[in-house]
């Protein structure tokens, strides 16, 4: 028997089959007698498939170019940069400068630390989310321990710290938390010096303390001991014995203390308006950092010694000298607190 071929499917037929019952397609027109010329439909599936893989080639290729735009390698640090996200309100880096200056008890000030004992914190600087700060605990007995040049970095208004000494060999950590309008700060020894009279230890809650600005007007620290005022000028930078004659000078930011060594009484203080945060926080009554000459002059009237073509002018106040200094534009640079017989 003569055969044939089913174009589409493949299978064999008689030569005169004009159906193929195997893949149901027509193989001769009926009309004309001829072969009806059409692809087999086995290179259908094949076709499909091909297309099928060429779409998922593309696709990958598209993906990977997409990808790759956002994280781009840079040839001579390879190291993937991913994308930056735009930064938002919550990913912005809070501002806590307004919480440098002094705090205290909620009930206590720095004026009474040594009666009733206290304590006193000092927000030294903050740079980015890094503040610095000292901490001190006094008692009624005029025990002192302090934590000096403590850094904390600060997220979501809380951070935590380490310390090694508090004055009294005991080391510890602590949590400092930056509330609306007081800190919590904690402070929990963990290697004790069993002999300390006195830790630093505690839970505390501090309000900013009115005497966060010394005034030299208000308060006469000429003639005071030092030892019972001290803790009013902030953290010491520095402690130079016999800076002059029987004269110890103590070092602070924007202050200088002369102290007698011999009956510890401040004898002479200068304030120098050079840092940024003494400029109001160390003044004179009304006068200040941004004080020019005509402020002194409506406060104090004229100068007894005056050197304005210097760049200084004095006065006799409480029995006391008192000089102002001034740069090229009559601007207050500073002021010396003397006790007239030194």
């Amino acid at each position: 028997m003569n055969t044939k071929f089913c174009k589409h499917c493949g299978k064999e037929l008689p030569v005169e089959s004009v159906f193929c019952p195997y893949c149901m397609t027509k193989l001769i027109d009926v009309k004309t007698g001829n072969p009806i010329k059409s692809y087999k439909k086995k290179y259908i599936i094949p076709i499909l498939i091909t297309a099928v893989v060429i779409i998922f080639a593309i696709t990958g290729t598209v993906v990977f170019f997409v990808v790759n735009s956002n994280n781009k390698v840079d040839a001579k640090n390879p190291v993937t940069t991913a994308v930056i996200p735009t930064v938002t309100q919550e990913t912005a880096k809070a501002d806590y400068t307004q919480y440098i200056g002094l705090w205290s008890d909620k009930n206590n000030n720095i004026d009474n630390l040594k009666e009733n004992g206290g304590n006193l914190l000092e927000i030294i600087s903050v740079k980015d989310d890094v503040v610095r700060f000292t901490f001190t605990k006094t008692s009624a007995y005029n025990r002192i321990a302090r934590i000096s040049n403590v850094s904390s970095k600060i997220i979501d208004s809380t951070g935590t710290f380490t310390f090694d000494d508090d004055g009294w060999q005991n080391s510890g950590t602590g949590k400092i938390k930056l509330m609306s309008d007081e800190i919590y700060l904690e402070t929990n020894i963990t290697n004790r010096n069993d002999s300390a009279m006195w830790d630093i230890g505690g839970s505390f809650y501090l309000v900013k303390s009115e005497t966060s600005v010394t005034d030299f007007e208000s308060y006469n620290y000429l003639n005071a001991n030092f030892d019972e005022v001290k803790n009013h000028f902030g953290e010491e930078v520095s402690n130079t014995p016999n800076a002059l004659d029987n004269t110890d000078l103590h070092t602070y930011s924007g202050l200088s203390v002369f102290v007698n060594n011999k009956t510890n009484k401040i004898v002479s203080i200068t304030v120098e308006y050079s840092g940024i945060f003494s400029k109001t926080q160390l003044c004179y009554g009304n006068i200040n950092g941004n004080s020019t000459y005509d402020n002194v002059y409506a406060k104090l009237g004229e100068p007894i010694y005056n050197n304005i073509s210097e760049g200084h002018v004095g006065y006799i106040v409480n029995g006391n000298n008192l000089y102002f200094e001034f740069d090229n534009t009559m601007n207050v640079t500073g002021f010396t607190l003397k006790i007239e017989n030194i």
